[in-house]
Parts: C-alpha cells; sequence; structure tokens
C-alpha cells in the first residue's frame, strides 16, 4: 500500500521539487506508477511574487505588496469573475483558503459575490507601485499608501440607472478615476492624494458628486478642456474639499461650496452652468485664495459666478495672452471676501493702447452685472478695467471698507453707456461768505505759488470752472440765471449733475448721461419774483442775498463704489504736491462715486430731499430799485448809432471769482445827500426812457479801480454816471458803452483825476443827519440803493 508522507513534509518537499531542479541521475530515473505529486503546482519562472492575493477570512479580497516596484490590475473577465494580473500580464493566484492537510488553495479569478464584504483592500508596501483596478458594480476600493511613489487607477462601471457609487477611499500620490461616460457618485468615500507633486484626476463622467477630497499640496483636476464633464459637479453635503490647485471643466455647471472647504488655488473652472466656490483661506498662505480663471461660457443660458472667501481673494490671471481672471457669458459675477480682495493686471504688456484691450473680469449677456465685497481692503493695481453689460442700477457694486486704485483703471457698463475712471482727489469747496468761495487744494503742497507746486485733477468736476452768470429779465418779472461747470476726465461718460437751484420754483433738477473729458455743462434756470423776493432755501438770509445754488456730480447711476475711504494713484509729475504717487481720502457717507452725502438730506414741502453739501454757485441779485426790473437781456441791445471815435481803456483785470458784497438798509426813514453819483441804464433808442431807474453810487466811485469793478458786473448796454448836485441839476460825468465787461468810452470831455465829495456845510433843522455807519449799509461795492422818503 502507498503511505502518503506527512503533510508538514510534502509541504516542506513538495516546495523543494517543485523548485529546484533534478540532477542528470535523478532524471534518468523512471517515476514510479502512482507516485506523489506535490500539493503546490509549479510556477512559472516568469511570475515574481512581490504582491499576492487573498480572500480573507473576513470577506475582504485583499492585495499585499513588498518593498519591491509592485504592479497589479485588477480586472473583469467575460464571466465577470475579478482576475488579477502584474507587470508581465500573468495571472497573480489568489489564496482563497487552505485544504485539509492545511495546505493554501489558489484560485486564478474570484466572482464578486465571493467577496462577502463587497470590499477590495490595496497595501502595496514600498516603492513605486501601481494598482489598475476595473471596478465591479458596488464594490468598494480601499488603498492604504505606504512609502514611494504610488499610482492607483480607478475604472468605474454604471450601473442599470446609469451611476457608479462605489465607495472609493484611496491615498496616494496620483489617484486617476475613469468614470465610463455615467454618472459619479463619490459621497461615501475619500480621496487623498498624498505626497508633494501628486494629482487626483476624473474624467469621462456626466454628474460628478465629491465626498471628501484632499490634496493640500497637489493638483485636482475634473475634466478636460478637450472631454469636460457633460453634466454638473458638486459635493455631498458635510464634505470637505482641501486642494492646493483646481481645475474643473463641466457643461452644466460647478458647485464646491461647502462650508469646510480650503481652496488655494483655481488654475482654471469653465462651465455653461452656474459656478459656486467656497474656501476657507485662513490657513493659507497670506490667509489668500488666488483665482486665475473662471468662466461660464454659453450666452444662451444663464451662468452666474459666485466666490465667497473666509479671508482674502486675489484675482489674476496666469495667462501671457489674457489678463481675464472672470467672465460669464450671460451672467452675474460675485465675489466676497472677509479680508481684501485684490485684483492684479499679471501682463500690462498686452492692453494695448486702451483701458478697454484687456480686462480683467466681464459680465456679459442680458444678465451682466457685478458684485465685489472685501470686508477690508479692495485694492485694484495698475491697468485693471471692469466691464458689465448692463445699465441698470448698480449693474457693478464694489462694497468695501477702504478703496485703492491704481492708474488706467476703468469700470465700463454698457459698451460705454457708463465709464468710470477717477474717484480722487476729490473735488473740495471752501464758500468764504454768500457769493465767496474757493477751492481746497488736494496734497500737501496747496500753495499754487510753491515751485514744487503742480495741479492735480479733481474727479467728477474742476471748482476752477464754476461759474454763474448775472441774473438776467425773463418774462415781465422774473429772471433767469446760467450754471456752468466742467465735468469728469478724459475718457469718462455717462456722468449725472444733480442741481438744487436754492429757490422753491422747480428746486430740483438732475441732467443724466453727460459725457466727461471735462465737458462745460451749462445748464439754465428761471427764477420767479417769488423766488427771488421770498426764498430762504440753502440758508438764505434775505432777498438782497445771493441765490445759492448747490450741486452734486455722480458717476452713472450702473456705477457704484461704497467705502470709508478712497485712494488712487496720481500722475508722477504731481507726486511732490501729493505728497506720495496716491492720495488718500476719507469719504463721508460712504458713496464714491458720487460727491455727494446720502446721509444728509433736508425737508422741503413735507418731503425729505437731498442736501448737496459739496458743490456750491451763487447768483448774485443786482442792486437796483425795483426789483423785477433786471438789466436788460444780454446780447439783444444794438450797436449804439454813430458813436464817436472810442477811447479804449488799455488795462485790464481778470477775475477768476467775482465778489458780491451786499448789506440791508435800515428801515428808518433816511436822508438823502444833497450831492451823489448815479449809473443810469440807457435805451438803445436815443429818443428811448432809460430802462431802469438811475442807480446811486458810491462816493468815490470814480477811482479807476470801482470803475473797472462796476463795469465788470454789468451786463453789455450802454450807460452814463452822473454827478448829482440838488434836485434838479445833474450833470453827465462819463458815458460808456459795455461790451464782455469792457468800457468803451464814448463821451471824450472825462476828466482824468479821481473825484471825491466835499461835504457842504448847512443849517438843516429840519432833517436828520446820516451816521457813516448808515451811509455804510447802503454801500455795497459801488452800487448803492436809494433810500426812499
Amino acid at each position: 500500500m502507498n503511505i502518503r508522507p506527512p503533510s508538514s513534509l510534502r509541504t516542506i518537499f513538495g516546495s523543494i521539487l517543485g523548485r529546484l531542479p533534478r540532477d542528470e541521475g535523478a532524471q534518468g530515473r523512471k517515476q514510479p506508477k502512482n507516485a506523489w505529486v506535490p500539493a503546490f503546482r509549479t510556477l512559472e519562472p516568469r511570475i515574481v511574487l512581490n504582491a499576492t492575493a487573498e480572500l480573507a477570512a473576513l470577506g475582504d479580497l485583499v492585495i499585499s505588496g513588498d518593498g519591491a516596484d509592485d504592479f497589479v490590475e485588477v480586472s473583469i473577465n467575460a464571466a465577470g469573475r475579478i482576475e488579477l494580473f502584474d507587470a508581465n500580464s500573468a495571472i497573480i493566484p489568489i489564496r482563497v483558503g487552505t485544504d485539509a492537510y492545511g495546505d493554501p488553495i489558489f484560485v486564478d479569478s474570484v466572482h464578486p459575490t465571493q467577496i462577502t464584504t463587497g470590499r477590495l483592500t490595496t497595501d502595496l508596501g514600498e516603492g513605486d507601485d501601481t494598482l489598475r483596478v476595473d471596478t465591479p458594480i458596488d464594490l468598494k476600493v480601499n488603498v492604504i499608501d505606504d512609502l514611494g511613489n504610488d499610482s492607483v487607477e480607478i475604472t468605474l462601471n454604471p450601473d442599470g440607472g446609469g451611476t457608479s457609487d462605489n465607495t472609493l477611499n484611496i491615498a496616494a500620490e496620483s489617484i486617476r478615476i475613469d468614470g465610463s461616460n455615467g454618472n459619479v457618485d463619490l459621497s461615501d468615500g475619500a480621496l487623498n492624494a498624498t505626497g508633494v507633486n501628486g494629482s487626483i484626476a476624473i474624467t469621462n463622467a456626466n454628474d460628478v458628486t465629491l465626498g471628501d477630497v484632499s490634496a493640500g499640496n497637489d493638483r485636482v483636476n475634473i475634466g478636460t478642456l478637450a472631454n469636460p464633464i457633460t453634466g454638473e459637479v458638486n459635493q455631498a453635503t458635510g464634505t470637505d474639499i482641501r486642494v492646493d490647485r483646481l481645475n474643473v471643466q463641466a457643461s452644466d455647471g460647478v458647485d464646491l461650496s461647502n462650508p469646510g472647504n480650503t481652496i488655494s488655488v483655481v488654475d482654471d473652472i469653465a462651465s455653461n452652468g452656474n459656478i459656486t466656490l467656497h474656501s476657507d483661506a485662513t490657513g493659507l498662505s497670506d490667509d489668500t485664495m488666488t483665482v486665475h480663471h473662471v468662466a461660464t461660457l454659453d450666452d444662451s443660458v444663464r451662468g452666474d459666478i459666485s466666490i465667497t472667501v473666509q479671508g482674502s481673494v486675489e484675482l489674476v490671471s496666469s495667462s501671457t495672452g489674457s489678463d481675464t481672471v472672470l467672465s460669464t457669458a450671460n451672467g452675474e459675477i460675485n465675489v466676497s471676501a472677509t479680508q481684501d480682495l485684490h485684483i492684479n493686471d499679471f501682463d500690462s504688456g498686452n492692453n494695448g493702447t486702451g483701458a478697454t484691450a484687456d480686462r480683467e473680469i466681464i459680465a456679459g449677456g442680458d444678465n451682466g452685472r457685478i458684485n465685489l465685497t472685501a470686508g477690508e481692503n479692495w485694492i485694484a493695481d495698475d491697468s485693471i478695467q471692469i466691464s458689465a453689460s448692463q445699465i441698470t442700477d448698480g449693474a457693478v457694486t464694489i462694497n468695501a471698507t477702504n478703496v485703492q486704485i491704481g492708474d488706467d483703471f476703468e469700470i465700463n457698463t454698457g459698451d460705454g453707456v457708463g465709464v468710470a475712471r477717477q474717484f480722487a482727489p476729490r473735488p473740495e469747496i471752501n464758500v468764504i461768505e454768500p457769493g465767496v468761495f474757493e477751492e481746497e487744494l488736494p496734497g500737501v503742497i496747496t500753495d499754487p505759488t510753491d515751485p514744487d507746486y503742480v495741479e492735480i485733477e479733481t474727479a467728477f468736476y474742476d471748482v476752477d470752472s464754476i461759474s454763474t452768470n448775472i441774473l438776467t429779465q425773463a418774462n415781465e418779472n422774473d429772471a433767469t440765471g446760467v450754471f456752468s461747470v466742467d465735468l469728469g476726465v478724459a475718457g469718462e461718460n455717462g456722468l449725472t449733475l444733480s442741481i438744487d437751484w436754492g429757490a422753491p420754483t422747480d428746486r430740483f433738477q438732475t441732467l443724466e448721461n453727460l459725457p466727461g473729458d471735462r465737458t462745460r455743462v451749462d445748464v439754465s434756470h428761471l427764477y420767479t419774483q417769488g423766488d427771488i423776493l421770498n426764498s430762504t432755501l440753502n440758508g438764505r438770509a434775505s432777498a438782497t442775498a445771493p441765490l445759492e445754488v448747490r450741486f452734486a456730480v455722480s458717476h452713472h447711476a450702473s456705477i457704484v463704489i461704497n467705502g470709508d475711504s478712497i485712494e488712487q494713484s496720481v500722475a508722477p509729475e504731481a507726486v511732490s504736491t501729493a505728497g506720495g504717487t496716491t492720495l488718500r481720502e476719507t469719504v463721508d457717507g460712504g458713496l464714491i462715486t458720487s460727491t455727494d452725502n446720502p446721509n444728509t438730506v433736508t425737508t422741503f414741502q413735507g418731503n425729505i430731499v437731498p442736501d448737496f453739501e459739496s458743490g456750491r454757485a451763487f447768483f448774485v441779485i443786482p442792486r437796483v430799485d425795483l426789483p423785477p426790473a433786471f438789466f436788460a437781456v444780454r446780447n439783444v441791445i444794438p450797436e449804439p448809432i454813430d458813436p464817436p471815435p472810442p477811447f479804449v481803456l488799455t488795462s485790464t483785470t481778470e477775475l477768476s471769482n467775482v465778489t458780491f458784497e451786499t448789506a440791508e438798509a435800515s428801515a428808518s426813514p433816511l436822508a438823502i445827500r444833497e450831492e451823489y453819483f448815479q449809473l443810469r441804464t440807457l435805451s438803445p433808442d436815443p429818443q428811448g426812457d432809460d430802462l431802469v431807474e438811475p442807480v446811486r453810487l458810491q462816493d468815490n466811485i470814480m477811482s479807476e479801480e470801482h470803475l473797472k469793478d462796476l463795469f465788470s458786473r454789468l451786463p453789455d448796454g450802454s450807460y452814463e454816471i452822473q454827478y448829482v448836485i440838488g434836485e434838479s441839476d445833474q450833470r453827465t460825468i462819463l458815458r460808456v458803452d459795455l461790451r464782455g465787461g469792457e468800457a468803451v468810452i464814448l463821451s471824450d470831455d472825462i476828466d482824468t483825476g479821481s473825484l471825491e465829495l466835499e461835504l457842504i456845510e448847512e443849517n438843516v433843522t429840519d432833517k436828520p443827519q446820516v451816521s457813516s455807519s448808515q451811509d455804510q449799509q447802503n454801500t455795497s461795492d459801488g452800487v448803492e440803493h436809494e433810500s426812499g422818503s
């Protein structure tokens, strides 16, 4: 009988006999009939057993490696069974247990149902290992990372509903997942790209739902430009994404907005649908997330971009071909950071010659709007341009505590309907007294005579350009005034001029869509007799006080910047005047895109109305006996008939601001002196009556200085200065024809000396004496009211 050796001996000797070659003598001996055969099959010499597989007792299919560079491919054969192959495409046997003698049992394949836990667990050990898995439906895959540079490639197989929902818990330097053109649901798993140069890539998928993703030092790519994800990319509730660099190409939208996300750099995200991102950047370098390019591409559907950052965000392109960071084909752009929002022009060399050549932020289509918010500083470096297609209110809105803007900045709405470029320095006016104001010059050098002084162009309007005409008669008892100012800077458009005329009739007026480029705007207003006599608006004290015009200039209503302060670069030649390369100003009311403080209001006829405290202009009331009868309207007085050869005054005076001093007459009856000068306003018709009653002049009116001042304030026309003695003796001293404030003397018998009145001593017992203070009350810069008896 055949006695079988003990199993232990069979195992040992069988292994030896199966591996060691026999000597020639042994090879020559014949094998006896029914000889014992080793339990282990002879292995092919080409198989290197550096990876093993076992169907463990607990139900996992376990693949293990060693310190070498392992390669394992897990595939599904035609029968639906799982097979393992090495780098030489040789089968790696799977141990499924032991036989009755305790010997291991190996098989070439197992059916997924034999994996009772439904889980494939792999630890390839040290070395640069590679694992490729053709994953059966519902099989869980766990990969444990070890030393070396490991690579894991997973191919998913959708179920009958077109979805792969395998639970993948994978840690490796490189992870690649192929969705086989189905939906990929990774909600219950975790992908962890380890190492410094690792990556996670998901391709060939429809909708993708992410679980936890960790690639703190690595890149995550979902879809490609050539082969984008055909559906939407989102993440399961309660999961986090921690990634160093993120790229997503998806057709139907991207939503990675869970509050626990930390995204360091967004290299490129593009989609036809909405794109929503959130990042907690407080643990990153400088607490900052960087965005290089995010875009929605299809103008036939709405696609918004929304980015929220806990910390700061920097928007800067990484392409030398384009500076565009954020763009929508048809949608809004909303970016919010709790700290700073910084926009950087990556390559100023590709901007071309215009401010519209290479925009950093573009919101296009019917829904093109932009909202940018920073909890602290909103910073735009040099050569930053922002464009929105809409022109509705606030189409571009910027909110920040502090706003800093560099050179060549532009906000453009509606393709040029609204264009804003400069917001500082803001024009400031100092009102010295009613009718008299001066500009408060920006910078540290405010003396124009200083050799280092260079004028700094102000935003919104030029204070030096503010002017008003002398009120001219309109209708029978009304008057017309014209207010003028130069608006905007070069390239701007769509400005708004808001005016408070300082009188009840049609008090407020708004002119919109005005050009910039320091374009002069002349606005006419009709003051009624009641306005002139009775208005006390804007602090007017009396009927003879100037009418105070208040105004504000704003950029187009589609452009709104809110902040406590504004800082903008000044021209290089004005650095000395400014005291630095930028000027920083506090903005009362916080509306940087307007000179108005929206928080200052007043009540008018029961309504709350704005109080335009920034801009000032004044209409001086002519000092005449009859308030309705103003001087004749200019440009309607014909030339004098056959004037004698003129004598033209050779000296000229240029005035930047005209000061009118007014005073109220005493209410008590005044005695009129027997000798005085008076001004007659002559009719163009030599036979006609004077246009107004004579106006009494001050005693020293005939000095050159006072004459020039008087003539500069009178409208065009013919005038005569008379010397009155008593009630009937009136002598003509000077007759002039005025054109543009310049006097042509029509009579050549003027005495060149200054005429002074000499007091005539008379014994007047029945008339009260006029004190010097009363005389002074009736004097107003060379024009004096006659006191009625």
